[in-house]
C-alpha cells in the first residue's frame, strides 16, 4: 500500500480491527515473503479488501469507491485510453457537466499520479481510492480497445503491411490482461485459424487468422517457451510468459499436431488467483473461520474435491498461503507446478523417469517438512502415505475425485485406506464447484413465484434448505414469500450473458468425535452426510440458493452446476 506500514497499523489499531500478535505476524510474514503487509492480511481473511480500504480512505479524507461494483458510462471511461489507466493506475468512473470529473486510483497520494491526471483530463478532478482489485475488475471494460488493435494488427499481417508476430502476441497478452480467461486455444483450419478464449467456463471464437500470421505465432511461441520439436510430428508442453504494463502473465503451453497444422493451449497461470482469500473465492464467513480454526491443528489431513476446472487448485493454494507462515517448512509434489510461491519447497511429478506422487511424497517425508502439499491423491499407494504421513505429524493437503464432501470418505475407503487411518487424519472435506457471478452492472432482482420453488422441490428439498438457512441465521426475510432472487438483465460490460465472473459452491465437512465414531464403525455416506447436515454443514444446495438470495448468482446456474 501506498502507506508506510506504521501509518497502516495505527488505522487498524485505533478501529480496533487487530491486535498487536496478529500484526506481528502478518508484518513479519510479509518481509519474509517480500509482498505489502495488507495482501498478507486479506489473503489470510484478517480483514476483507473492502473495509480495509474504507478506513484508509477515512484515515486519508478521501472517499473511497469500490469499482467491482460501480457502473462506469462508456463516455467517462472513453477519456481514458487502456494504457494511460494502466500506467497510472487510476480510471476515470463519473462525470456530470459543470462538475469535476471523479478518479479512482489506487494510489490517491503519488502527486506524480495526480499532475498526469489533470494533464490528461484538463478538467478539475476529484479523487477517490479504490482498491488494487477494484482498478484490475474495471480495467476489464477496455477489453473492446486491445479486441480492435487485435483486428488491425491481423489485417495487417494478412495484408503484408505487417510481419511482425510478436505485436500479435503482445496484443494477445494485453487481451488476457483484460478479459481474464482461463485459457487459450489456438486452432488450424482449412483456410487460416481461429484464436479462442475461455472466459468463466465457456469457449468463444474471438479472432480469425490467416495461416501464415499463425504460424508465424506459434513459431513465436514455442522460441519463446525453449520447447524443441520435431516439426509438427511430435506433441511438446513448456511454459512461457509475457510482461504487460506492470503485471508478469505466465501460461502453461501445450502443442499437439492436428490434420492442418500445430494446435496449440495456452493455460492461463493466473497468478492473482492466489493472492484471493478464501472469503473471495466465496467461503461463507463460518467456513472461513472453521478452516482458519482446523488449519492451527499441528497434523491433520484437508482434502479439497470436485470435478475438472472447479478451482481445486485455486484453493489449494490458498490454504498453502494462509499456512505459509514464519517458522513453519512447507513443502510440495505437484503435477504441474502451476504457481511459485516463496518459501515453499516446490518439486513436480515425473512419471516417465519414476517420480510419481508416491514416490516424490516418501523423498519428501525424509526432510520431515511441517506441511505437505499434494497435487492430487490419484491411487491407493498415495492415498496410503498421504494418511500415514497426516498421522505421524504433518499437516497434508491435497485434492481427490469425489462428488461430495462426505463422498471423500468413501473415495478413501475405496483406495483401501483402513478406518483407524480415516477417522484421526482426516480434518476438514471441501467439495466445490465454479459457479458464474451475476453482472454486478445489469443486476435486478425479482419476486419468487412459489410455483418456481414448487418445481424445485422434488430434486432439491428446497422448502428444508429455506428452514435450515433461516434457522442458522443466514436469512432474516420471516418466511419463503418474502425472497427475492436475482438475475442479470445483460448489458455491454457482460456482452448480454447477464454473467461477469465466476465464484466457488462450498460444502464443508469437519471430521469431529462424532464423525470419527462413525468412520470407525464403517457407517455408510447417507449416515455420516445426515449427521453432518444435524451439526450444520450446508450442502451444494444450499449454499448455493445462499448465494441466489444474496445476488451472486442465479437459480438456473445453481441447478446447472450441481446436476
Amino acid at each position: 500500500m501506498f502507506l508506510p506500514d506504521e501509518q497502516l497499523k495505527k488505522i487498524l489499531f485505533d478501529s480496533k480491527m487487530i491486535d498487536q500478535q496478529t500484526w506481528d505476524d502478518a508484518l513479519a510474514d510479509a518481509r519474509r515473503l517480500e509482498v505489502p503487509v495488507e495482501d498478507v492480511l486479506k489473503e489470510r481473511d484478517v480483514i476483507a479488501g473492502h473495509i480495509l480500504y474504507e478506513l484508509v480512505s477515512k484515515a486519508i479524507n478521501l472517499p473511497y469507491v469500490n469499482l467491482k461494483t460501480h457502473d462506469i458510462p462508456p463516455k467517462v471511461l472513453d477519456l481514458f485510453d487502456y494504457r494511460t489507466a494502466s500506467t497510472l493506475r487510476a480510471i476515470p468512473f463519473e462525470y456530470e457537466k459543470g462538475k469535476p470529473i471523479k478518479v479512482a486510483c489506487v494510489d490517491p497520494l503519488d502527486k506524480k499520479v495526480i499532475r498526469a491526471i489533470k494533464s490528461k483530463l484538463k478538467k478539475k478532478i476529484e479523487v477517490y481510492l479504490t482498491g488494487k482489485d477494484g482498478f484490475s475488475f474495471a480495467a476489464r471494460h477496455y477489453q473492446k480497445d486491445v479486441a480492435n488493435k487485435i483486428k488491425k494488427a491481423v489485417q495487417k499481417i494478412a495484408s503484408k503491411k505487417g510481419k511482425n508476430a510478436a505485436l500479435l502476441g503482445k496484443l494477445l497478452a494485453e487481451y488476457v490482461y483484460y478479459t481474464h480467461p482461463s485459457d487459450i486455444h489456438i486452432e488450424h483450419l482449412v483456410d487460416g485459424g481461429v484464436i479462442k478464449y475461455r472466459v468463466d467456463g465457456f469457449l468463444y471464437d474471438e479472432f480469425f487468422v490467416p495461416t501464415k500470421a499463425l504460424n508465424d505465432l506459434i513459431r513465436l511461441m514455442i522460441e519463446s517457451a525453449h520447447i524443441t520439436t520435431n516439426g509438427m510430428t511430435l506433441s511438446a508442453d513448456g511454459r512461457l510468459a509475457a510482461q504487460v504494463f506492470d503485471e508478469l502473465i505466465a501460461f502453461r503451453i501445450s502443442i499437439v499436431p492436428s490434420y492442418y497444422g500445430q494446435t496449440v493451449v495456452l493455460r492461463v497461470i493466473n497468478e492473482s488467483s492466489q493472492k484471493m482469500s478464501l472469503r473471495d473465492h466465496g467461503f461463507q464467513e463460518v467456513a472461513v473461520e472453521l478452516v482458519k480454526k482446523e488449519i492451527k491443528k499441528p497434523y491433520g489431513l484437508i482434502l479439497v474435491s470436485g470435478p475438472t476446472g472447479s478451482g481445486k487448485s485455486s484453493t489449494l493454494y490458498g490454504l498453502v498461503k494462509m499456512l505459509n507462515t514464519q517458522g513453519v517448512s512447507i513443502a510440495s509434489i505437484e503435477d504441474p507446478v502451476e504457481y511459485s510461491i516463496r518459501h515453499v519447497n516446490q518439486t513436480q511429478v515425473d512419471v516417465e523417469h519414476g517420480y510419481t506422487f508416491a514416490q516424490g511424497l516418501r523423498h519428501l517425508l525424509r526432510q520431515d517438512p511441517n506441511i505437505i502439499m499434494v497435487g492430487e491423491v490419484r491411487d491407493n499407494e498415495t492415498a496410503s502415505i498421504t494418511a500415514e504421513a497426516a498421522l505421524t505429524g504433518h499437516i497434508v493437503l491435497s485434492t481427490i475425485h469425489a462428488n461430495s464432501a462426505v463422498g471423500t470418505i468413501t473415495r478413501l475407503r475405496n483406495m483401501e485406506v483402513k478406518p483407524y487411518l480415516i477417522a484421526p487424519t482426516l480434518n476438514l472435506a471441501i467439495s466445490q464447484r465454479l459457479i458464474k457471478r451475476i453482472c454486478p452492472y445489469c443486476r435486478e432482482s425479482y419476486e419468487v413465484m412459489k410455483s418456481l420453488l414448487d418445481s424445485l422441490e422434488s430434486d432439491t428439498h428446497v422448502y428444508a434448505s429455506l428452514k435450515k438457512l433461516r434457522a442458522a441465521g443466514f436469512l432474516t426475510t420471516p418466511n419463503d414469500t418474502d425472497i427475492r432472487f436475482f438475475r442479470g438483465k445483460g448489458c455491454l460490460k457482460c456482452s448480454g450473458t447477464g454473467y461477469r465472473g465466476r465464484v466457488g459452491l462450498f460444502e464443508i465437512l469437519n471430521v469431529d468425535d462424532d464423525i470419527q465414531r462413525m468412520i470407525l464403525e464403517e457407517k455408510d455416506e447417507v449416515a455420516i452426510q445426515k449427521e453432518a447436515e444435524s451439526k450444520g454443514m450446508l450442502t451444494l444446495f444450499e449454499d448455493g440458493l445462499l448465494k441466489v438470495i444474496t445476488g451472486d448468482t442465479t437459480i438456473e446456474e445453481v441447478m446447472r452446476v450441481i446436476n
